[in-house]
């Protein structure tokens, strides 16, 4: 009884954007920072707008996006380009992703898992961890950005400044 007064007073938000199966080539606008969920395999996917997390779960998809939350590419051999990401997230094997990352405060970037490759641009404070092997992580650092705290573990990881 006392719930049904709240319900008009409670923000709308949007539906998350959720893709499944195989081989779909489909561009998205995120809005008001919608979810973005992809598992399956070998889709291209296009987010443009902001986005809130982007979570890329599976095998061969291509994925760009010019802004979201906290990214996640979990799997085998996905290809992520992107514009601004506030975290992110690279998990499982052979996986390419290429973003810039900043968030409010410090930025957190966790790879693991095996031969991952990652190109960041850091637009702000960062802290990248690295466990697995042979995973290979290239930064650069915009004007007036200090160099990220690293922290790594595993075998033949290598973090290294382009």
């Amino acid at each position: 009884m006392f719930l049904a007064p709240m319900v008009g007073i409670l923000p709308a938000f949007a539906a998350e954007i959720r893709v499944e199966g195989a081989r779909m080539s489909r561009d998205f606008a995120c809005e008001g920072g919608q979810d973005v969920m992809i598992s399956g395999a070998g889709h291209k996917i296009v987010l443009t707008g902001r986005c809130g997390a982007v979570s890329v779960h599976g095998a061969d998809h291509q994925l760009s996006f010019e802004a979201a939350g906290e990214l996640v590419v979990s799997g085998i051999a996905n290809r992520v380009e992107g514009g601004v990401a506030e975290g992110l997230v690279v998990e499982t094997a052979k996986n390419q992703v290429q973003v810039t990352v900043k968030a409010v405060e410090t930025a957190k970037i966790d790879v693991s898992g095996a031969e991952q490759r990652l190109e960041l641009t850091l637009a702000g404070p960062a802290q990248i961890e690295i466990q697995g092997a042979k995973n290979a992580v290239e930064w650069r650092a915009e004007a007036g950005v200090k160099a990220p705290s690293v922290s790594a573990t595993g075998i033949e990881n290598r973090i290294s400044r382009r």
